[in-house]
């Protein structure tokens, strides 16, 4: 069975509505993706241990706290840099 959309078919709004909605499933992707990747750096940087008790020891938890906060402060250095040139 064929399942495939024509979307010339549709209305204005739905056309819109479905724009919106693709565009919103990229955004939620593209910072999935960003979390990941911040998990992934953070985690080959600081946890160096086997975890066995279920806790990251008082080192690795601070590493790890540090790395998320610095790289919070970077995305959010970008986007203000990234703001100050559209508005220009």
């Amino acid at each position: 069975m064929d399942q495939s959309l024509d979307v010339s078919k549709l209305s204005d709004a739905d056309k819109k509505e479905l724009s919106q909605h693709l565009q919103n499933e990229s955004q939620k992707a593209a910072i999935q993706q960003n979390v990941h990747h911040l998990a992934d750096t953070c985690w080959k940087k600081c946890i160096t241990s086997k975890i066995t008790s279920g806790r990251l020891d008082k080192n690795e938890e601070a590493c790890a706290s540090n790395c998320v906060d610095r790289w919070m402060d970077t995305n959010l250095a970008v986007l203000k840099h990234l703001e100050t040139l559209q508005r220009q």
